[in-house]
Order: C-alpha cells, then structure tokens, then sequence
C-alpha cells in the first residue's frame, strides 16, 4: 500500500502517557499539521488514510503496557469511516502480530503460569483511591449498600432464625468486603483486565470470568459460613448446602456476569470515558446485593431477579462484541511507513 497525492492522512499520537491527540495532513502538501477532536472538522478526500501508532494511553489482557489502539481511536475510526464511506483505510504502524507469532494454539487455551503470577500482576495494577472511590464509599458502601444489609438482618434476627451476635458478624463482614472493592475497584478492575488472557474459548477470552467464579465462591461459603442456616438454605458445609453455593453462584454468574465484561468492551470500542467506565464499575456492583436473597434463603426471588439481569447483561455483551469489532486493517510499505514516520515527527513539534 502507498500513498497518493490525493489523500488525506489522519495520524493518532501519544500526546503524553495519558492524551491521545489527532492530526490530519493533505498528503500533497505534508508539511502543514492540523489538530482535531472531530471527524466533522476533516477536510473533504477522496480517500483517508488513519495511521494508528501503538499507545500507553491504555492497555488490555494479560501484556500491560500499551495497546496498537485506544478505545478513542476506535471511535474516531468508525466516525472517519461514516462520514467517509467505502474511503477509508486502517494502517497499524506497531503491535501488529505477524501470522504464527503467538497466536491461537487450539480451540481452548488455558494459561496456569498467570495464576502464579497473579501477586506481581495486583502489584503493577496498584492504584491510589481517588475521590470518586471515596464518594461510593460514603454513599454506597456506608450509604445504600448499608441500609439494605441493616434490613436483611433485622428480618430474620426478629423471627428468631438468626442469632444478633451472628447477624453483628455477617453484616461486619459483609462491609468490609464492600469497603475493600469500593476503595480499590480500580486496581481490582485493572488486574481483571490483566486476568482477561488466563483462559479462551475459541474466540472468547474468560479469564477473568473465570477468575470472578472462582472468588464468588469462596466469599459466598464464607459468608453464609458465618449466616448459618436460614430460610431455604441449608448448612453450608454439608453437601447440599455446598451444590447450593455453587448453583447460585453459576447462576449469578451467567446472568450478571458479564456485566463487567461488557462495560470493558463499552470503553475498549471508545463508547465511554475512563471515568464513566468507573462509574459503571460501581453501578454494576449494586447487582451484588441480589446475592444477599440467596444468603438469606430467597431462593426464588434471587432466581427472578437473576433472569432479568440476565437479559440486560447477555444482550449488552452481545451488541458490542458483535457490531462494535475493529474494522480490518493494513501494513504500510516501508516508503509508505517512513513517511508516516516523518508525519508524526512534525505532528510532535506542535
């Protein structure tokens, strides 16, 4: 592929670790840069051609580090690629992976080496708390999420199926968890998306599905561990009441589970910020509280409560795996590649 004097040249840079800037150039006329924020602000051409070079500025699955493209890159190329239909041409400048170069090895491929690495991966992940953690803190750990607890126990406390003392240790518990996830959602939500890589299934990476599964369970034996039996739920340490733990929490997981999967690929495709990423993180997390319907013994209104998430989860993950992909994508030649290079050169004196 080459470039002709007719086209007009788009080039996504690293402004610094954190900005993504946006250039175009008149290819017969390469001197002159122009910034935009826009497609509506691009000149008219018979073709474009969006030269992506590799980012810091976001990172997916297990590699950290940067990615070829940013989610804002995606979303510029699909309102490049509307306004200029059928005339428009993808060229990724690094990450390209060469064909046979650490790609797929089966249908299943499963990665036990990221498990050990786990401790080292939370640390790289690491996040200080900011002040939207700290306002879920207040208003929805110490806030919503409280005040639902406080009435779950009172219930079955005043019926005589629960003693105060364990009702004073499940809700304790029960905040403390929500205090930890509140404060590091973040660096938790970045070592999910490290996680993403652990585990795929054809084409669907469960990583950190799989991950989620495995955690649930051990929270929700130890959460009714300190419940004891109530309602419809038996000992958590006999047999039905462990097949218990492991059916609501399969059944939590197909229905909300993809919840976070789905917000990842919202930010992935460029459809929301990084803040209201987070915000959605948290909002997500309310659904959790379904899962106190089935520490009590609600088993059938967790049940219909989870098959309505179900739809909003499922449907959500399926739109934007489906209609939201990356359009295809080619290498420059080498003269074509200097020239780009010798683009963005000018693109950073500005």
């Amino acid at each position: 592929m080459t470039l002709s004097s007719e086209d007009l040249v788009v080039l996504a840079l690293d402004r610094s670790d954190t900005e993504r800037g946006y250039y175009y150039f008149h290819a017969k006329s390469s001197e002159a840069a122009t910034r935009f924020t826009s497609a509506s602000e691009l000149p008219e051409a018979e073709r474009v051609v969006i030269a992506l070079f590799a980012t810091k500025t976001y990172s997916e699955g297990m590699g950290g580090g940067g990615s070829e493209r940013s989610p804002e890159d995606r979303a510029l190329t699909r309102s490049i690629s509307s306004r200029f239909s059928g005339r428009t041409t993808v060229v990724l400048m690094s990450g390209v992976k060469k064909a046979g170069d650490g790609g797929p090895k089966g249908f299943v491929e499963f990665k036990p080496e990221m498990l050990r690495q786990a401790p080292q991966l939370m640390r790289e992940c690491w996040t200080r708390p900011n002040r939207q953690d700290y306002m879920y803190l207040v208003t929805k750990t110490f806030g919503l999420n409280l005040v639902v607890r406080v009435i779950f126990m009172i219930l079955p406390v005043r019926t005589g199926g629960l003693a105060l003392a364990r009702a004073a240790a499940a809700l304790a518990w029960y905040q403390f968890q929500d205090t930890v996830f509140t404060v590091f959602g973040q660096t938790y939500m970045r070592f999910l998306g490290r996680m993403t890589g652990m585990l795929r299934v054809g084409p669907a990476y469960l990583g950190d599905f799989t991950f989620v599964y495995v955690q649930l369970c051990f929270f929700e034996f130890l959460n009714r561990l300190v419940l004891g039996p109530l309602g419809m739920n038996p000992l958590v340490y006999t047999w039905h009441g462990m097949g218990l733990i492991f059916i609501n929490i399969i059944q939590g997981m197909i229905s909300g589970g993809p919840l976070i999967p789905a917000i990842n690929k919202m930010r992935r495709a460029g459809v929301i910020s990084h803040s209201t990423m987070m915000h959605f993180y948290q909002l997500s997390s309310l659904t959790m509280q379904f899962g106190l319907f089935a520490s009590f013994g609600y088993q059938y209104f967790y049940f219909l409560l989870t098959t309505g998430t179900l739809v909003l989860s499922w449907g959500s993950y399926a739109v934007f795996s489906l209609f939201f992909q990356d359009p295809p994508s080619k290498e420059a030649e080498p003269e074509m590649a200097t020239r780009l290079e010798n683009l963005a050169k000018l693109a950073h004196a500005l």
